[in-house]
């Protein structure tokens, strides 16, 4: 008996079918890896920086609350997301952050002819991101003021409790800054999750008063931001009064010069309110 043997391509046609499906579903996954995952992440990050500068804005709150009302020994917690997770199924980066508490990191200095220099150290917080794909931003509460840092420049979001008033010839500059300082060894915190920064009022500080004053210089690593806040509060608050200078100086100042406004008869009283506030980063609190 004899097979007679018939030639079909079926087999061929179903095998190389499997393959271009195979080929084009890989396509289009390395489509989605190479133009598509980055998008979508470097939104997510975006939105993740969005989410830390309004729970900056709510640490304010807190902590000018807490310098209003001066109660004792009721610390709150505010809520820091440090970092966004990658996408579900596709090969991506999550992102990471970095909070701290920053002892001396921010320092006024006040100089008149008869006492000479009152330099004032003031503690900071500042978190610190570390993206895959969107820039890496800082925000920073400073002073009471809410700033915004990243490689090509800072600025200030949320303006500090600064005030100036000219009366009669004289003008009363008024401050109201929160000196924030880590306590329990516990200052600082850094991954993706989410943590929380707990703050407690303590004490109000002997105010700091100035008449007289020829100077005001601020140390700061973030100089752009403080040289346009206190250029507009000075410059327009007292209508560009002659006399009165915002100068920047080296990297990491800016000073006030009031010597000027003296020879139109003006003078300067500095009148600052030092809050002491406790901070601790992480659940439970460490005295």
């Amino acid at each position: 008996m004899f097979r007679k043997i018939i030639k079909s391509n079926d087999g061929v046609v179903g095998i190389v079918v499997a393959v271009l499906l195979i080929g084009l579903l890989v396509s289009v996954i390395s489509l989605v890896q190479a133009i598509y995952v980055p998008k979508w992440m470097q939104q997510k990050e975006a939105e993740h920086m969005d989410e830390v500068v309004a729970q900056f804005s709510n640490l304010k709150f807190v902590i000018d609350t807490q310098a209003s009302t001066k109660i004792n020994n009721t610390p709150i917690a505010t809520s820091i997301t440090l970092g966004s997770k990658e996408l579900p199924y596709l090969m991506s980066v999550r992102s990471y952050g970095n909070l701290e508490i920053l002892s001396n990191a921010f320092k006024i200095t006040l100089n008149n002819d008869l006492t000479g220099d009152n330099e004032n150290p003031i503690g900071t917080i500042k978190y610190s991101s570390m993206n895959a794909y969107f820039i890496d931003q800082s925000f920073i509460y400073e002073a009471g003021a809410i700033i915004t840092s990243q490689t090509d420049g800072n600025m200030i979001s949320i303006k500090p409790s600064f005030s100036i008033t000219n009366t009669s010839e004289k003008i009363n500059v008024t401050m109201k800054i929160a000196n924030i300082t880590g306590v329990g060894g516990k200052i600082s915190g850094s991954g993706y999750g989410t943590t929380a920064i707990q703050t407690e009022y303590v004490q109000d500080d002997d105010p700091i008063f100035m008449s007289e004053a020829k100077r005001l210089t601020i140390f700061t690593s973030y100089q752009n931001a403080w040289y346009i806040y206190l250029t507009w509060l000075f410059e327009t608050k007292l209508n560009n009064l002659p006399g009165l200078a915002v100068n920047l100086i080296g990297n990491d100042q800016v000073e006030v010069d009031f010597s000027g406004v003296y020879d139109n008869s003006y003078t300067v009283e500095i009148y600052i309110e030092v809050i002491k506030i406790n901070a601790q980063i992480g659940a439970g609190w460490v005295e």
